[in-house]
């Protein structure tokens, strides 16, 4: 009778073994303590089409096994939020936990909403990505009469960049406009035949962190302007660009404003390019030496210089309620806490 009770119990007690071994993970496995993904935008070449980003891991303790998103992209708008659903599953030794503490969850490029381990022992994690743009091509670059260029809207563009030059390759001047025609007889002065490039940029609108400079399309001829009486001449001594005005006056130490653009010369005369401090603010002036306002990406960051050219830093307040941090080397914060403050991967401090 004992032998029987006794025989009963190692019965019970291996059939609870095999449950409690079936329901948790054999005791050599390694649990999965911190999960850390990357979205990285893709661009069509071209411009003009949104793409999925590219999820990827460097961990070696799992993979992922699939990517769904809560609209197809062909539905997605530039800056508009869309939740992606990640699926991961572990490698042979390792295992996912049931719950995973916010700062366990590194996500760059999205922000982490959520995660659950599904009954087959992967881990469902849902994140909110913000889609971004790079701009369409101009199409129909070309001219309304002699001295008029005018070209198609592309979408989703605020502005619009024009570089013009002589037939010969000059350079004559850069223009950022708002619309899709500009009148240039004012620059094309010395007669002759002219040619331009023009690209859709995203300007200073509200979303434009999201939207990435579309590439230069050339016009489709060249038209021969109407003589005009010269203005002032741009020479080039060396690597350096100086200026002299109409009135036969050098531009020297300081701000100058020709053509619509702001440049800086130095005390010999050279128009300054690159990052400049001047007066205690930093500045950027392009490969052209024209001071840059609004956004701006270099090396992978974003930076904002506000309409006087100024290099944003620390809190700045975009419009009502939509605040950013900007480093002191000006470049924006993303997917960090400031001061208290949660911001996201598109710098915005979340309410």
């Amino acid at each position: 009778m004992i032998r029987e009770k006794i025989r009963g119990v190692l019965i019970g007690f291996a059939g609870a073994f095999f449950v409690l071994g079936n329901a948790l993970p054999a005791y050599a496995d390694t649990l999965i303590t911190n999960v850390k993904l990357t979205f990285q935008n893709q661009y069509e070449e071209d411009g003009g089409k949104l793409l999925e980003p590219v999820v990827g891991t460097d961990s070696t303790e799992f993979k992922i096994a699939d990517v769904s998103w809560s609209q197809k992209s062909s539905d997605w708008s530039p800056g508009q939020a869309v939740t992606a659903s990640i699926v991961l599953k572990p490698d042979s030794s390792g295992y996912f936990s049931g719950i995973y503490a916010d700062e366990r969850i590194d996500i760059s490029g999205a922000e982490y909403r959520s995660c659950r381990r599904e009954d087959d022992g992967s881990l469902l994690v849902k994140a909110v990505y913000y889609p971004v743009l790079k701009l369409g091509k101009t199409e129909s670059a070309g001219w309304s009469g002699d001295t008029r260029a005018s070209w198609k809207t592309v979408p989703y563009a605020t502005a619009y960049q024009l570089r013009l030059y002589k037939k010969d390759g000059t350079y004559v001047t850069t223009l950022t406009l708002g619309g899709t025609s500009v009148e240039l007889s004012d620059y094309m002065t010395g007669g002759g035949e002219y040619y331009y490039e023009v690209r859709a940029i995203a300007g200073n609108s509200e979303n434009s962190s999201y939207k990435r400079n579309g590439e230069y399309v050339t016009s489709r001829k060249t038209e021969t302007a109407v003589s005009k009486p010269a203005r002032g001449v741009w020479t080039k001594n060396g690597s350096s660009w100086h200026y002299t005005d109409e009135n036969g006056n050098a531009a020297v130490s300081g701000w100058r404003y020709i053509g619509g653009v702001w440049y800086y010369f130095d005390g010999q005369g050279r128009a300054l390019s690159g990052w400049q401090q001047i007066n205690g603010s930093w500045y950027y002036m392009d490969g052209e030496c024209r001071m840059q306002t609004g956004w701006m990406e270099m090396d992978g960051k974003m930076y904002y210089l506000d309409s006087a050219g100024v290099m944003i830093t620390g809190w700045y307040q975009m419009s009502p309620g939509k605040w950013y941090y900007f480093y002191d080397d000006g470049s924006m914060a993303v997917n960090t806490s400031i001061d208290g403050y949660r911001i996201g991967p598109d710098g915005k401090m979340k309410q």
